[in-house]
């Protein structure tokens, strides 16, 4: 399982639970359309607080999950990247077509989630 998601109210919180490389990205996208399948909300954030790399066939999972959530107008969040993936985010420009934060600016936005990211 490469996925966990959480649900409150119109928020849906999917954390990843490992590193996305070539050899898994295209189970992490059969397991984010899994996830968003029949659901209705306003609001996803993906925790990557296990993820320790991305390779770019896992950057474009992630590109590849987020297009298909901007066209249903879902507002898409990025929380807990640690230093290199936050580098790696910027020099790919996922930070234009997401909204990144660090934990605490996440926690304050979205205190509902406190106890899921500090379990």
């Amino acid at each position: 399982m490469l996925i966990q998601s959480h649900r409150q109210e119109n928020h849906l919180l999917l954390s990843i639970q490992r590193d996305v490389l070539m050899e898994n990205s295209r189970e992490f996208y059969q397991e984010f359309e899994k996830a968003i399948e029949g659901s209705n909300f306003g609001k996803l954030t993906m925790d990557f607080h296990l993820v320790k790399f991305l390779d770019s066939s896992g950057i474009g999972a992630v590109i590849k999950a987020s297009s298909a959530l901007h066209n249903r107008g879902v507002e898409i969040f990025v929380t807990n990247l640690n230093k290199n993936l936050n580098s790696v985010f910027r020099l790919s420009g996922l930070n234009h077509i997401l909204s990144i934060l660090t934990l605490d600016e996440y926690l304050s936005k979205f205190p509902e989630f406190q106890k899921t990211l500090e379990a």
